[in-house]
């Protein structure tokens, strides 16, 4: 039986799964910012892999490829019930909708442009700074 979409998959995807698990490795460095986008990467290069040794089983079993369409079903529903989880990756600003630039996009996990994410830190800074000012003046009937 002649599998020409798997043999593809076989030849291919062993490689696209290691650049998969570089870009994880890229993430790394950026261990606090992407812990989530660097954990959907994981979860994309297992798929990818599981993907790769389900091709190669049915091309040794000699099954039809129409099962994998099976894969690419239970794959589909678990990114369908859990987006969040596989697919965090925004192109565009969660706060003002401009583009991403790839730094952002692919190491951050707010998804927020650079003036936003200044602006939140700002802001986030400001609010520590007045609990920090309760929290030693809690006698102050001023504060």
């Amino acid at each position: 039986m002649n599998h020409p979409v798997s043999n593809f998959i076989v030849s291919y995807f062993y490689w696209v799964f290691l650049a998969i698990l570089v870009l994880n490795l890229l993430q790394r460095k950026y261990r606090q910012k992407a812990q989530r986008k660097r954990g959907a990467t994981l979860y994309v290069a297992i798929f990818v892999f599981v993907f790769y040794i389900y091709a190669y089983g049915i091309i040794q079993l000699g099954l039809s490829e129409w099962f994998l369409l099976v894969y690419l079903a239970v794959v589909g529903l678990l990114v369908g019930f859990y987006p969040q989880t596989f697919l965090p990756f925004r192109l565009r600003c969660a706060s003002c909708s401009k583009t991403l630039s790839f730094d952002r996009f692919f190491y951050s996990d707010d998804n927020l442009c650079e003036q936003c994410a200044r602006a939140a830190s700002e802001t986030e800074s400001t609010a520590e700074a007045d609990e920090s000012d309760d929290r030693e003046h809690p006698e102050d009937p001023e504060r």
